[in-house]
């Protein structure tokens, strides 16, 4: 697949900061696929930057374990084993819960209303751009996240999302729009315990919520 990605133009400073921050959003993003090979000298093309920034950036994120070299110089996107996939998603489950209910006790009316904003964005956009809901589903949960305001739960699910941003993206395009779309969403049952500030009914929300995506477990199961 090719890895030609829309990059804005990077700003001079810290050039290799700013490409890390840039390909690890695209990955959270699951603007790749897995398996997708990154080349480093489109990457920076298209960020309008040399080579040499690219490479540390991409040497970073293969620390993190985001990406993986193959064969010496060949860099791709990894394809997660079902046994990484289970470990990503049970942490998932407890540190998301975890940030759920601490968002209960903490959201503020702005950061409820951005979230009301973009689950419903998130409806309108399910029929017609599977890439652009996957980005809403993100922004969703990390606004969650965000309003937990603990900064160690926030990095460590970074990093979680860092590694299935990819496999997310297909879990949009390859779950029925019905059930992506329905007023049943459980996303609709975090926002309700959010308002009313239950912080266990917001947790057990989030978690059935990652329960769902337990399809993409069995897509792995076999690798």
């Amino acid at each position: 697949m090719s890895s030609e990605k829309n990059f804005e133009v990077i700003n001079k400073g810290n050039l290799s900061d700013s490409v890390y921050e840039a390909l690890r959003l695209a990955l959270i993003d699951g603007q790749y696929e897995p398996g997708d090979r990154l080349r480093p000298t489109q990457i920076a093309k298209a960020m309008g930057v040399s080579i040499t920034p690219v490479r540390e950036a991409i040497f970073r994120l293969v620390s993190d374990q985001a990406l993986q070299i193959k064969a010496a110089t060949s860099i791709y996107v990894p394809v997660l084993t079902h046994e990484q996939l289970q470990e990503i998603q049970r942490i998932r489950f407890l540190l998301e819960g975890e940030a759920a209910a601490l968002a209960a006790l903490k959201i503020n009316p702005q950061q409820l209303e951005a979230l009301e904003d973009i689950q419903n964005q998130f409806q309108k956009i399910v029929p017609v751009d599977s890439k652009k809901a996957a980005e809403l589903n993100k922004l969703f949960h990390f606004g969650v996240i965000r309003a937990a305001n603990s900064p160690l739960i926030s990095k460590t699910l970074e990093n979680m999302w860092i590694m299935m941003g990819p496999i997310l993206r297909s879990f949009h395009v390859n779950t029925p729009r019905k059930e992506l779309e329905s007023d049943q969403h459980y996303h609709f049952y975090v926002l309700d315990a959010l308002r009313k500030g239950d912080a266990d009914a917001a947790r057990k929300a989030m978690q059935n919520d990652i329960e769902w995506g337990k399809t993409m477990l069995n897509w792995t199961a076999d690798i």
